[in-house]
């Protein structure tokens, strides 16, 4: 049975507070150590592990990543059964505003590096993300907060441990180390699928009342399949969603590359990155929504009950983004980027000990075991690349 979230709802806007704290602290230890860094920054495809500014940026981002979704199942937003789409205009232009005001805070002084071509990228990665954030969003609301990442997080490391060694030539020291490592990731990702399925099957329903609420609340979330649909796809485009910035940085198709070498791309690039989200957004939601309203249904927009929730969420992803942009500067698409969806381990307390979505100690331990080897893979994945 699902926590009732409804029943303590000072909790659990408690508990948000806390990571929005938590969040705050590690993008401003971020932000120290990039305006103390004097380490040259990597180049052309290299890395640098020595560099502590990496490190902290990927743990950082792994926080956000892994406690950035769990206002989308405040009650408000649950019973409103908001569509995705409507969901992400204040979550998007909120994530906007904030990475617009993170440069402001850290880069302005360093000039606007803002041309057609990084525009090009910033709508390309915004494109990708407001994509990726809606198979999330319907992704959880089928699977729940511990199942459903499981599944996106283990075909993002993948996808973009395949983006850094084949396009951007991140290095790779051992091809059958890293290949051991992404076949881990794929039996985790198998093993959390069937703790969900075990958890389902291993429910018994005797309250006739309680199983009609169940089956009507089911079909109006969707089918388990299409919850795993919606999360292998949430894992293409995530995994896809930092090379639109790294391609700013190196130079894809035959853009310069960023040649300043006093400043991060990561930086350089937020201007970029918050104008694609604003000119993208309503692009998407007309292509969305265009056709229903040419026939006469329009959206309902729910304003007060997701409103908050929204922008919470997109303060959040929008800090965790930052640190993992960081992230992959310093650590590449094969490591850097990769490492940060050990967001896992954090969904998945979430999902167990807050959300109780995983029920028995069967489908516990085998989601445990599930989360085990996919942390084993991307710690190899780290190691042999």
């Amino acid at each position: 049975m699902v926590r009732d979230i409804a029943a303590n709802l000072k909790l659990h806007w408690g508990l948000a507070f806390l990571i929005l704290v938590c969040d705050l602290a590690l993008t401003i230890a971020t932000i120290y150590l990039e305006k103390t860094n004097t380490d040259p920054i990597p180049q052309g495809g290299a890395l640098d592990k020595s560099a502590p500014i990496g490190w902290l940026s990927v743990f950082a981002a792994l926080f956000c990543f892994g406690t950035y979704g769990i206002c989308m199942k405040t009650p408000s937003v649950e019973q409103a059964n908001v569509d995705v789409m409507v969901w992400q205009v204040p979550y998007s232009y909120t994530a906007a505003i904030v990475l617009f005001a993170i440069w402001l805070c850290t880069g302005a002084s360093d000039g606007l590096t803002f041309s057609a071509s990084s525009l090009a990228y910033g709508i390309a990665f915004a494109v990708l993300w407001i994509a990726s954030q809606l198979m999330a969003f319907k992704a959880i609301q089928i699977l729940g907060f511990a199942v459903a990442p499981a599944i996106w997080i283990g075909v993002t490391i993948i996808v973009s441990f395949l983006w850094g060694s084949l396009a951007f030539q991140n290095p790779v020291h051992n091809v059958v180390g890293a290949a051991s490592g992404l076949a881990l990731l794929i039996l985790g990702v198998r093993l959390a699928t069937l703790a969900d399925k075990m958890a389902e099957t291993s429910e018994v329903k005797v309250d006739v009342q309680a199983l009609a609420e169940t089956e009507t609340s089911a079909s109006t979330k969707g089918s388990p399949f299409l919850g795993f649909i919606c999360a292998v796809v949430m894992g293409l485009l995530n995994g896809t969603m930092m090379a639109p910035m790294t391609c700013f940085s190196q130079g894809c198709f035959g853009t310069e590359p960023f040649d300043k070498s006093d400043q991060i791309p990561a930086m350089a690039f937020l201007p970029s990155l918050a104008a694609g989200i604003a000119i993208s957004q309503p692009v998407m939601f007309l292509l969305y929504w265009g056709p229903s309203m040419m026939r006469g249904v329009y959206p309902k927009f729910h304003a007060k009950a997701i409103t908050g929730p929204a922008v919470f969420t997109g303060v959040t992803w929008a800090m965790g983004n930052f640190n993992a942009m960081f992230g992959t500067v310093y650590l590449g698409q094969t490591i850097g980027f990769p490492l940060t969806q050990c967001c896992l381990v954090l969904n998945g307390i979430l999902g167990i000990a807050y959300f109780q979505e995983l029920q028995g100690r069967g489908p516990i331990c085998l989601f445990c075991l599930a989360s085990l080897i996919i942390f084993a893979g991307a710690g190899m994945d780290g190691l042999f690349a």
